[in-house]
């Protein structure tokens, strides 16, 4: 699923909590969509010139908070957000204490350059790093391969469960499970 976030909101300059709300309105009802599976929602910034603060938290935090109390399977992503919008979606997000993925999507449909911005802890970010890394994997499997790198301080399977649930809770991974285990990969 891809919206056009410039063409939905009417305005390339995305400024005030008025319009944001209206934005969110808009995606909430986009946003309605149930898919089976969980599936990444871009949010494809690439006509945005700015957003402002208050319309980032009145919007995108706004859905994405919405999608996480209604259980959506669907997991927005930003992409195509130029270096300032970028930096003003970074604040927001911080500001709000949560975090976003986001990239670039080239007109094939391939991503590149996938993060997470927004506020997220060293710990969170390392292990999406070594998912993102690996493709797919379980606490168990990341456990093994830091406590085998030399000078590294173990760590807990329970931490590495926990982490991973963390960012699958964030929409940045999806948890399959296999059995009494869970092995995560990213969402897109």
């Amino acid at each position: 699923m891809k919206t056009d976030i410039a063409a939905t909101a009417g305005s390339s300059v995305l400024g005030g909590a008025i319009q944001g709300r209206e934005l969110f309105e808009q995606l909430a009802t986009l946003g309605r969509d149930r898919q089976a599976m969980p599936t990444p929602w871009w949010w494809d910034f690439g006509s945005v010139e700015v957003v402002s603060a208050s319309f980032i938290r009145e919007s995108f935090v706004s859905v994405r908070a919405l999608l996480r109390a209604q259980r959506s399977t669907l997991a927005p992503v930003v992409v195509n957000a130029n270096p300032d919008v970028r930096e003003d979606l970074h604040v927001g997000f911080a500001a709000a204490h949560d975090t976003i993925l986001i990239g670039t999507v080239d007109t094939a449909g391939s991503l590149s350059g996938l993060d997470l911005i927004g506020e997220l802890d060293p710990h969170l970010r390392t292990t999406f790093r070594l998912v993102a890394e690996r493709g797919e994997t379980d606490a168990k499997e990341l456990k093994e391969l830091t406590d085998a790198q030399p000078g590294s301080s173990p760590i807990v399977q329970t931490a590495w469960n926990n982490r991973l649930a963390k960012l699958a809770e964030l929409g940045a991974l999806i948890e399959i499970p296999r059995g009494r285990a869970k092995r995560y990969r990213l969402i897109v």
